[in-house]
């Protein structure tokens, strides 16, 4: 048995230097991505991406996002992705995969990729978890406290949060409120695509 695996291993190493490599064929090279670590990556703003958690929250590395509404938007202003200053300080805790937005650039545009995309639409998944404390009776004291949990995936056109995506889950808690846990539930378990939207 040792002997017929050394002919086969000479045999292989004797079509090898003979030249006979040619004419195998061609095994396509994989595209070199640029990385966070590369430092080539920027972010909306054109200011560098590095690892860990920056200055608002954000950690592209692990997919993951841990500040408050206002450092959402990359810009502390009181208000988040120009709205009112309602919620702005209440913690946000994102999570999304990488097909939702890639931790690498290989299409060479120095941006972290929006993942497995058609036309720059990321096919993904995403999570919001949020708490904090509201005013429930305007006597201008913070005295109710909610948490609130979402699961987004994409779900092709016809979605209906942004046209392409569905809440496929809601968990919200707000004692004052009455709410106390599952709100919503549709679609596949865990983030899978529902057949009725999409096969992708």
């Amino acid at each position: 048995m040792t002997k017929k695996i050394y002919a086969t291993l000479a045999v292989s190493a004797l079509f090898l230097a003979s030249g006979a490599v040619a004419a195998l064929p061609a095994i396509a090279a994989a595209p070199v991505c640029a990385t966070i670590q590369g430092g080539t990556i920027t972010d909306s703003a054109g200011n560098p991406i590095a690892l860990g958690y920056d200055k608002f929250g954000y950690n592209y590395q692990a997919h993951m996002f841990n500040g408050t509404y206002d450092s959402s938007d990359r810009t502390l202003d009181g208000t988040y992705w120009g709205g009112t200053g309602d919620y702005v300080d209440d913690n946000l805790i994102m999570k999304w995969s990488d097909a939702w937005l890639s931790n690498k650039d290989c299409n060479g545009d120095g941006k972290l990729d929006r993942g497995a995309n058609a036309g720059g639409t990321s096919q993904g998944w995403l999570t919001n978890q949020n708490e904090g404390d509201y005013d429930s009776d305007g006597n201008g004291t913070q005295d109710a406290h909610y948490t609130y949990f979402t699961k987004i995936v994409w779900v092709g056109p016809g979605g209906s949060l942004w046209g392409q995506y569905q809440t496929i889950q809601e968990v919200y808690n707000d004692p004052v409120g009455g709410f106390h846990g599952l709100l919503t539930k549709i679609g596949a378990p865990g983030f899978g695509l529902n057949d009725q939207w999409t096969t992708n």
